[in-house]
């Protein structure tokens, strides 16, 4: 074995009763720490973009087709479109879209006892575009589609059944308005579900029900819509797809719009969160090379005679500093691995269980969010190898200007 590293080992970790041990357990706990830290930030905020920009795309898919709008966050667009079943089979085969759903939106006023409130009722093709909002149903079953006609069925969030007082098979009159002239249209219809998405807004404003009954309410054909909801395998291939489908597919006056665009607010905020990642990692990147810093010259001053000894025996300086960089190599190796098992720990412990809750209503979700990726947990350990071992190459080198003589008689 080489004689650096196997003195190197005895002085990091063997030796007993001595300061300079002391000290390297206090830094392999400051290692393990900002390790376990970076570990536990990184994947909180990753699961916390990811888990709200997916609510977002189970709402309402990756990619919106619609009339062009001059303010993309407007989704209530008052011209509607026909429903194009070529254009939905040339979507339809573009590579990496999965799936292409046809909407429409009907803003209306509900009227119980309990109050008075307007909202948007969104209307579903069929049974499969149901299902990326199945998953947010709390109570009751989905809309019934029926092939010969429209369904009078809805399903309600919870934020507004608690509001309105409103339960299952509960018959409410919803009021519809043509113009200012006209007067107001009442339709009683079912509540058969409710959802509940933990997006404020979405749960506040939105009831789901069947298109066709938006269109019978406004005497429209059934082939009218709102737009398509296009969803894609990877939310990475956007911008490709979004590109693709406008240069080949659309005429004027039809747009395609990403979900970032509609929901700019939202997707600027989360994008922030990245911000706070870069942050955390380094103050606690800071904190781990100052702790390393510190046991490394501690190590020196307390081995001073030793390097007297073996610079007197002819070790070359290079020699003599390797051993003291071996022996830091050795104290963040074993920071590195404690701070993994106990960072990656914590997480899965909370991603199986979610012991730590949130306020749904402001953090748009009831626990916090996990995702653990494995690029991310290698690249924080490398970069902590790669900066410590970097940086105390620094330090170390004051080897080079300790004298054997009085080396050998420091005390």
């Amino acid at each position: 074995m080489n004689l650096s590293i196997l003195i190197a080992k005895k002085i990091a970790v063997y030796e007993k009763k001595s300061f300079s041990l002391f000290i390297s357990r206090i830094a392999i706990l400051a290692i393990a720490l900002s390790v376990s830290v970076m570990i536990i930030g990184s994947a909180i905020t990753r699961g916390y973009q990811e888990h709200i920009s997916q609510k977002f795309y189970d709402c309402w898919g990756h990619l919106n087709i619609t009339n062009f709008s001059p303010d993309p966050s407007n989704m209530m667009n008052a011209e509607k479109i026909l429903h194009d079943t070529n254009l939905v089979k040339q979507v339809k085969n573009t590579a990496h879209v999965i799936g292409v759903q046809p909407y429409s939106l009907q803003s209306c006023i509900l009227k119980t006892n309990d109050g008075i409130e307007g909202i948007v009722l969104k209307g579903l093709n069929d049974a499969s575009s149901f299902k990326t909002v199945e998953q947010f149903l709390v109570e009751g079953k989905p809309i019934t589609f029926r092939k010969d006609s429209f369904s009078n069925e809805i399903v309600v969030s919870k934020t507004m059944a608690t509001r309105f007082n409103l339960k299952l098979n509960d018959r409410i009159i919803l009021y519809f308005f043509s113009g200012l002239n006209d007067a107001p249209r009442a339709r009683k219809v079912s509540i058969v579900g409710i959802f509940n998405t933990g997006l404020e807004e979405y749960d506040k404003s939105f009831s789901l029900c069947d298109y066709r009954f938006i269109n019978h309410l406004n005497k429209d054909s059934n082939n009218l819509i709102q737009g398509y909801e296009i969803t894609l395998d990877d939310i990475k291939n956007s911008p490709q797809v979004e590109k693709e489908i406008f240069t080949n597919y659309l005429e004027s006056p039809l747009e395609i719009y990403s979900l970032e665009k509609r929901f700019g607010n939202v997707f600027s905020w989360l994008e922030m969160m990245k911000m706070n990642e870069k942050i955390i990692i380094i103050i606690m990147m800071i904190i781990a090379l100052i702790n390393m810093i510190s046991a490394l010259l501690i190590l020196i001053l307390e081995r001073t005679p030793m390097i007297g000894i073996l610079k007197s025996l002819g070790m070359s300086n290079l020699k003599i500093q390797l051993i003291f960089l071996y022996s830091s190599f050795y104290i963040i190796g074993i920071g590195l691995f404690l701070g993994t098992t106990l960072g990656v720990g914590l997480c899965l412990i909370q991603q199986k269980f979610g012991f730590l809750k949130l306020d749904e209503a402001t953090y748009f979700v009831n626990k916090i969010p996990i995702a653990l990726h494995l690029e991310n947990i290698l690249f924080i350990l490398f970069s902590t190898v790669i900066i410590c071992f970097s940086i105390l190459i620094f330090p170390s080198m004051i080897i080079r200007n300790v004298s054997p003589t009085k080396a050998i008689n420091f005390k």
